[in-house]
């Protein structure tokens, strides 16, 4: 599929268009003859192929192009190829055998490293490059090599070494130089990031130290080469470093052939030699090159993949409301969002000088600690809620959330972060919350008509004022009040009127007791109840009469008693609790007292006789 100037894909033609099989045609045929006239004029001096490099070149074009084009390509490269060694007068059947192989050598190539390579290709990225020297630069052309050397051999021709030379090491020089040039070039690939005039001036010191070192130098300087190149490719980049290598080879190539350069006056022996010892320092070279560019480019991707991770998170803390805070182990703080100035009025500078024990609300520091201890010993923490100072003075509720971050190096823990979230709102839910069940829970131990203690709390009460007093060895006394003639008061007056009666009893009654401890609670109908903790007898029945007091200076008139206004009946009961005793039992005997009290005619308080008391 291909993309058209509406955006959309549309299927790849089946072949290649013409005037693309012309331009990769036509550039295939100046590679190579440009490569058969230096080996050529290598082989006449005696010496071997120095490069070869039109399959590189083709191998570029495979593994940039669809599948289904390669047979094209490879047909247009084999007739090429063939053209070119027939033209160098080499024997029909000849040519058409080593451009059988040539051919071999680029499928062999291009198939197994387009299986590695993206559809992008990369060849900085080490898992790249190693498919890329291991299949094409060193396999298909050992293979093709080999095929090559069989057809020699028959011929009787060459050695085996010397065949393998004019062979395997030239086109493993094409290869490594052309391909990455096309790859690089195909893809558009940006050819330096320095200016143009710079871009020149450090391939012209290339070329010029190259020829100062290959063709006038008479010690061995090759090294002065290597370092223009390393320089060119930190500089350039990969598509450089190629490039570079390319015009190293050519002018390195052409020189030691025509007898010039530090090879041909260090090294004696036949000319094959120097030359083969010409390809092992461009291969060596090579190889630095490469895996420089594999090292400055995994460093950049490393350094752009930590620039886009901190860019995230900054993106993130700045964009988020709530606070984030990157503090050292000792609290110093690294790093405090922007939200911090919008929720508590710090600017950031003040917060990153501040201490952040300056800011808490002095009650809350300690289980802030406790938080930080707790995750610096890599104990599971839960957020933490507590009062922040604002700029204004004021506290606000925070929520924080704290984790541990450790070195990438060494592992250790180097500090925290923390997530800070306003709460403020949901602790003002929370208040109201609590004051309705606080209040729905006082209700529910109120009694709704007089809004004195209901049945349930005095349960409560008694229960527990009877275990206090177990415990302490106090007196508990209690007192059983009914109202007189209720019923007949209700008949005369109407159930409206009876409960205003109830209301304004309990209303005196309570006024009567003074001490905190001391309850008084609706028993049911017109009975109530006085629980008093730690009461002598004396000091009970001193409490009954104020309440007989009480309830006759309330003055309701009641035409159905025989004292005119409403009166009331007062049992008591004092005893000593113990573990085998029971609290009800001390209801039971002021039960009985005021039983004797409603005989009696009521409106009088009697007591528990001493065989009653609950010992």
């Amino acid at each position: 599929m291909i993309a058209n100037s509406d955006g959309w894909r549309s299927k790849a033609p089946d072949t290649p268009t013409l005037k693309r099989l012309i331009k990769v045609g036509l550039t295939l045929l100046v590679l190579s003859a440009s490569a058969s006239i230096l080996n050529s004029h290598s082989v006449h001096m005696g010496g071997v192929s120095v490069v070869w490099l039109s399959n590189g070149f083709l191998i570029g074009v495979l593994l940039c192009a669809p599948r289904k084009h390669w047979v094209s390509y490879l047909a247009l490269g084999y007739f090429v190829d063939f053209g070119v060694n027939v033209g160098f007068a080499n024997p029909v059947a000849t040519s058409a055998y080593l451009s059988f192989c040539n051919m071999v050598e680029i499928s062999v190539a291009s198939f197994l490293t387009a299986g590695a390579i993206s559809e992008q290709p990369e060849l900085t990225e080490l898992r790249q490059l190693r498919s890329f020297l291991l299949y094409a630069v060193l396999l298909a052309p050992l293979l093709a090599s080999s095929m090559a050397i069989l057809e020699w051999q028959t011929l009787g021709s060459s050695g085996f070494f010397h065949s393998l030379q004019i062979w395997f090491a030239a086109d493993v020089l094409g290869i490594a130089t052309v391909t990455p040039l096309y790859i690089s070039f195909h893809h558009r690939r940006r050819f330096s990031n320095l200016p143009t005039l710079q871009t020149l001036g450090l391939f012209v010191a290339l070329v010029t130290v190259s020829l100062f070192v290959f063709d006038f130098a008479k010690v061995p300087l090759v090294w002065l080469v290597l370092l223009m190149l390393i320089l060119i490719g930190s500089c350039v980049g990969f598509t450089g470093s190629a490039l570079g290598l390319l015009l190293v080879l050519f002018i390195g190539g052409i020189t030691t052939v025509y007898g010039q350069g530090p090879l041909n006056f260090a090294l004696t022996g036949p000319l094959s030699t120097k030359i083969f010892m010409f390809q092992i320092f461009i291969f060596v070279s090579m190889l630095a090159l490469y895996l420089t560019e594999v090292a400055m480019a995994r460093s950049a991707r490393t350094r752009l993949r930590l620039e886009a991770s901190e860019t995230r998170f900054r993106l993130l803390a700045e964009a988020s409301r709530d606070v984030i805070v990157l503090s050292g182990l000792d609290g110093e703080r690294k790093y405090v969002s922007p939200a911090a100035t919008e929720l508590l009025g710090w600017s950031q500078e003040d917060m990153l000088k501040g201490d952040y024990l300056d800011i808490i609300y002095p009650e809350d520091i300690p289980r802030f600690l406790a938080m930080l201890a707790d995750c610096r010993d890599g104990r599971e923490t839960s957020a933490l809620s507590y009062r922040c100072r604002r700029q204004d003075s004021t506290y606000l509720w925070l929520e924080a959330n704290v984790r541990l971050f450790r070195d990438s190096l060494t592992s250790e823990p180097a500090g925290f972060v923390y997530v800070l979230r306003d709460i403020s709102e949901r602790k003002v839910a929370e208040s109201k919350l609590q004051d309705a069940f606080n209040t729905v829970e006082q209700l529910a131990l109120v009694d709704g008509l007089t809004g004195v203690a209901n049945r349930r709390l005095l349960d409560e009460t008694l229960s527990r004022e009877w275990a206090r007093a177990v415990r302490d060895g106090t007196l508990l006394s209690v007192l059983l009040i009914d109202v007189d003639y209720f019923k007949s008061y209700n008949d005369l007056y109407g159930h409206l009127a009876g409960d205003t009666c109830l209301k304004a009893l309990a209303n005196a009654i309570q006024i009567v007791l003074r001490r905190p401890p001391d309850l008084l609670a609706r028993y049911g109908g017109e009975e109530f109840v006085v629980v008093l903790p730690n009461t002598p007898h004396a000091g009970a029945e001193a409490m009954s009469e104020r309440v007989l007091q009480a309830v006759e200076q309330c003055c309701i008139q009641h035409a159905g008693s025989p004292y005119g206004n409403v009166s009331v009946s007062v049992g008591c009961a004092t005893g000593f609790a113990s573990l085998d005793s029971d609290p009800n039992e001390l209801l039971k005997a002021a039960d009985v007292a005021l039983y004797r009290a409603k005989a009696a005619g009521r409106n009088r308080v009697d007591v528990a006789t001493t065989e009653l008391l609950v010992n």
